[in-house]
């Protein structure tokens, strides 16, 4: 069925790719939506099973062409097949207008507040940097519906990985979407987010939460990235520890930025008010 559950409109069906990993879940979640003719949000994968498995889909749904193809960022598990389905199926392939000719094979661009028709709507795009300076997410809002791309997931937290990633972007980016009616959030990986608000909300108050305890981790004489992971991140894996490391990079430019600490060589130090 094109339905993903109950809560989902009969006009979205999902096909996730086979690339599950620690920093994609169980795997790429891609979109189909409209009802005659589609469009698909973020192509993963490249190989014919993968785009196989995306046609299926757009055929149980009863639609008859995929028309556009849209990225949510540049990070290859979302856009790596993108100009192979569109030479597939003759799809038109857009993405922001900052990443224009990144994939080679883009037919259009789109920005911030842009409408993007598909088959019984269209899509709102929100151009939502933090993750990656281009990211955007799309809202239909007839039924309320967020497609967020890494900014939000369906579990876990989404990576902030300077200097493209902006954590002073990106809780703005969340911010944002909080001035927006959601029902309901798609996610680029992870299942979907029915409690859209309580969700964002919580991301949030954990990044807040993050950067009190780095600037207490100041304070108490840690001076650089690592030293500052190792004290917050007691039991972060091996496979992650690069990624907490990311997380805290992002946040100390992002407390630089507010004037609240300066950095010297690997050295950072919380400033006198800060």
């Amino acid at each position: 069925r094109p339905i993903i559950n109950m809560a989902t409109p009969d006009f979205i069906g999902k096909f996730t790719a086979n690339n599950p990993g620690i920093m994609t879940l169980q795997g790429t979640n891609q979109y189909v939506v409209g009802k005659e003719s589609v469009v698909v949000i973020d192509v993963a994968l490249s190989a014919d099973s993968n785009l196989d498995g995306i046609i299926e889909q757009v055929e149980a749904m009863g639609a008859k062409k995929i028309e556009k193809i849209l990225i949510t960022h540049i990070h290859s598990d979302h856009c790596a097949g993108a100009v192979a389905l569109k030479r597939r199926c003759g799809a038109k392939l857009g993405i922001h207008r900052s990443r224009k000719g990144y994939l080679g094979g883009e037919d259009f661009q789109y920005d911030d507040n842009d409408r993007i028709a598909f088959g019984g709507g269209e899509l709102h795009v929100l151009h939502t940097p933090g993750h990656e300076s281009g990211h955007c997410c799309f809202y239909e809002g007839g039924d309320k519906v967020l497609f967020s791309g890494d900014n939000i997931l369906g579990y876990g937290t989404a990576v902030i990985h300077p200097p493209d990633g902006n954590m002073t972007d990106y809780l703005q980016s969340l911010e944002r979407l909080l001035g927006f009616d959601i029902s309901l959030i798609l996610p680029g990986h992870g299942p979907l987010v029915g409690k859209p608000e309580e969700k964002i909300r919580e991301y949030i108050k954990h990044r807040m939460e993050r950067e009190r305890q780095i600037l207490n981790a100041l304070r108490s004489g840690s001076q650089t990235i690592g030293d500052i992971t190792q004290l917050i991140y007691k039991d972060v894996s091996a496979g992650l520890q690069r990624v907490a490391e990311f997380s805290v990079q992002a946040h100390l430019e992002k407390v630089m930025r507010d004037g609240r600490v300066k950095r010297e060589g690997a050295r950072y130090l919380l400033l006198a008010d800060g």
